[in-house]
């Protein structure tokens, strides 16, 4: 089935023009976008009434408690890490941006939580190019650069009070960022399934001692939606991980900036935020960029 799916893939890469590796990362990529913002939407909700250290320690403990029986049962080799002291050093990371991303999510709209964390993709190519000797090119900076202007029209920094929720956003975007090379790092040494697992183990171990000073009941009806949340994080990490793997950075990260597109649309029909004017324009700013992206891939990909 696996072997069937990369040559179907393979050919409709090669028939639009772009190279396999980076058309299925980027497919990735916004798959991973939309899970992302749904995941936002659940966390939006339960933070309501669940407190965040709660909810990131119940999520990843379901995760952890749904696929670590399946990969034991299945072959332990499966995600053993190369270093568990890398993977140790990357759940701290993880821990600290996913508890202030669900810490934000309350107090921000989802379109503008999208948008600031589009600052990360910037964060990602520079550490990219200093760290893992990613070789970039310039219309690639330019897309990238005219994205980030358009999420600042959203956020109008000097325009508009930064509040607290903004601010920890901008934190947890260097985080997310600092992340994101990591895995990039990590999945030269072990398996996109080991660096998820391990990832939410770490995250739980974390957050326990923290769910403990807010500890709560969850009711029926915040179990279920904390299921889905564990689930659909799921998909989300498997997802943008292996986009990682299988793409340049330089070439996935301009996809993600679909999250604010995906951001206004649920915040809108779940939420009822109505973006105003100037958030509409940057939304449009950051969607031609995506356009460019895309002709620009195809048209390199046909030379």
């Amino acid at each position: 089935m696996r072997e069937r799916l990369k040559i179907i893939t393979q050919k409709i890469a090669y028939r639009v023009g772009v190279e396999p590796g980076n058309f299925m990362g980027v497919c990735l990529a916004i798959l991973s976008g939309f899970m992302l913002m749904i995941n936002g939407a659940i966390g939006k909700y339960l933070g309501e009434e669940i407190h965040p250290f709660l909810i990131t320690f119940f999520r990843s403990a379901i995760i952890v408690a749904i696929l670590m029986p399946a990969f034991i049962l299945a072959g332990y080799e499966r995600i053993r890490p190369a270093r568990h002291q890398y993977q140790f050093f990357n759940g701290l990371v993880f821990t600290g941006a996913v508890v202030g991303w669900f810490w934000c999510l309350p107090r921000v709209p989802l379109d503008m939580v999208a948008a600031i964390g589009f600052t990360s993709q910037l964060y990602a190519m520079l550490g990219a190019i200093i760290f893992l000797g990613e070789k970039t090119k310039g219309w690639r900076w330019v897309v990238l650069f005219i994205g980030f202007l358009g999420a600042m029209i959203i956020v109008r920094p000097g325009f508009v009070e930064i509040t607290p929720g903004v601010f920890v956003l901008i934190i947890t975007a260097i985080l997310f960022s600092t992340n994101r090379l990591i895995i990039k790092w990590l999945s030269t040494k072990d398996s996109p399934e080991a660096t998820v697992v391990w990832m939410s183990f770490w995250t739980t171990i974390f957050t326990l001692p923290l769910a403990f000073l807010y500890w709560q009941h969850p009711t029926l009806v915040q179990s279920l939606w904390l299921v889905a949340i564990a689930l659909v994080t799921i998909i989300s990490h498997y997802t943008m991980t292996w986009a990682l793997k299988l793409g340049d950075i330089g070439a996935v990260e301009p996809t993600t900036f679909m999250r604010l597109i995906w951001g206004a649309i649920i915040g809108f029909f779940i939420f009822e935020d109505i973006p105003d004017l100037l958030t509409i324009c940057g939304g449009l700013i950051v969607f031609i960029t995506i356009i460019y992206s895309a002709r620009r891939e195809r048209r390199e990909g046909k030379q």
